[in-house]
């Protein structure tokens, strides 16, 4: 039977983000300094979380979408001045609100995954930005000089976001965020790119638990076998894992591996080595005719290694998130030259993510155990939803419709003056005076 909520997606939205908290977050951060006709909870709702797309990431058509939707109408430069350092502060509360919500909600768990506390994916993806922000944002290619890596967690059963951080290309992923014992009991799963013995050894240190794959770059000792073959099997303990899966036919490589953990210096202590035991899983694949290796700190009690494969496979829950934010959400549309407005796109971004897929979640809440959403999907539909929701949201914002010939020319009409299109020097008498002059 489906799970029973009788909360309705308004009631629901201003429970995530009300009108009292986007006023507290611009009192509290100073962006609502004089009372004007550009408020905060019309700018940020009619703004920021109803835009979505290529042209929802154009500051321009942000200021159409505001005015044609609080009918407020708003001079370019007025609405420019707007998105500000202050607003940028307002929109990093508002998201670390949603995250901090989505946190303290953990999951129930079941099946595989019961224990756990909850399954979070941690990954990164690189975004182009303008050259010009070279030295905020370094790339690390010739033909991207510069590029900004947005940092996330994502919960995996849910596909929420639950932490984020914004650097430069060149910034170690392992590196972004810092893992303390308040993660106890949850599981990591991480990406290539994590590849950090020392970071493992920090995860199990703080009683949480790792399950990554392992690169062919590291070679590390077998010290250890969990599961026995009856007959003439191979031995494998004092061997390199990749000289030892060469030609091996067993379908589930289970042994105990030793790494070299670097442990930095502190405290005027010098650096040093310490050797490191963790478990690696190998799964035959069929179609790569290899076997694919994972490594994780669970012991095999409490890991059966036939299922490492398919928790790994919920780590595909941040590229679907990826996908949805520069598919549908724009965060591959970042078009300033302005750090700071580059800041609040990618927020906005995942500001639309968020609440879509805490959305998600709630209305799956309605459906049988055995039934789901899709992401795509549902973030499609939610952005032609929300639009509905503007009206009940905005209330006493929006004044009565009259939009008349003049507004609609003033949200419209082209700033590039300087430029004018091959028609205007066509019909028009003067440029094609101009034209004859200099012919």
């Amino acid at each position: 039977m489906a799970r029973s909520n009788n909360s309705s997606p308004d009631v629901f939205l201003r429970s995530l983000l009300s009108e009292d908290d986007i006023n507290a977050a611009a009192r509290a951060v100073g962006f609502r300094k004089r009372t004007g006709k550009i408020h905060a909870v019309g700018l940020v709702v009619a703004a920021v979380l109803s835009v979505c797309g290529r042209e929802g990431q154009c500051i321009a058509a942000m200021r159409r979408i505001f005015m044609l939707r609080t009918n407020v109408k708003v001079a370019r430069s007025a609405f420019y001045s707007r998105l500000s350092t202050a607003f940028e502060a307002l929109l990093g509360r508002l998201l670390d609100k949603l995250q901090r919500t989505a946190a303290t909600r953990e999951p129930a768990l079941g099946g595989i995954l019961r224990g756990f506390r909850d399954v979070v994916v941690v990954d990164s993806t690189v975004v182009k930005v303008r050259d010009e922000l070279a030295r905020v944002w370094k790339g690390t290619r010739k033909t991207r000089l510069a590029a900004l890596k947005v940092h996330t967690w994502i919960r995996a059963v849910s596909g929420e976001l639950l932490k984020h951080r914004i650097t430069a290309e060149a910034y170690g992923d392992c590196r972004a965020f810092g893992i303390t014992g308040l993660h106890r009991g949850v599981l990591f799963l991480l990406d290539r790119g994590y590849a950090s013995p020392n970071l493992w050894r920090h995860i199990d240190q703080v009683g949480a638990f790792v399950l990554t794959r392992l690169p062919a770059s590291h070679k590390p000792t077998i010290v250890g076998v969990n599961r026995t073959h009856r007959g003439r099997c191979r031995k494998l303990v004092g061997q390199r894992v990749g000289a030892a899966i060469k030609g091996l036919r067993r379908g589930i490589l289970d042994v105990n591996c030793e790494f070299n953990v670097h442990i930095r210096g502190y405290a005027g202590k010098r650096g040093r080595y310490e050797k490191k035991v963790f478990r690696v899983i190998g799964i035959y694949n069929a179609e790569t005719r290899c076997h694919h290796l994972y490594v994780t700190n669970l012991a095999p009690n409490r890991l059966v290694a036939a299922h490492a494969e398919h928790i790994y496979r919920m780590r595909w829950e941040v590229e679907t998130f990826y996908k949805v934010n520069k598919s549908g959400l724009g965060l591959d549309e970042l078009t300033s030259a302005k750090p700071h407005i580059v800041r609040i796109q990618v927020m906005a971004a995942l500001l639309r993510s968020s609440i879509s897929m805490m959305s998600k979640r709630q209305a799956e809440a309605h459906l049988p155990a055995d039934r789901w959403i899709n992401p795509m999907a549902w973030t499609q539909f939610w952005t032609l939803y929300f639009d509905r929701l503007i009206e009940k949201y905005l209330g006493a914002f929006l004044k009565p419709l009259g939009h008349s010939w003049q507004t609609l020319v003033a949200m419209t009409l082209d700033p590039e003056v300087k430029r004018p299109p091959t028609r205007h020097w066509i019909t028009n008498d003067s440029f094609c005076d101009y034209a004859e002059l200099h012919a």
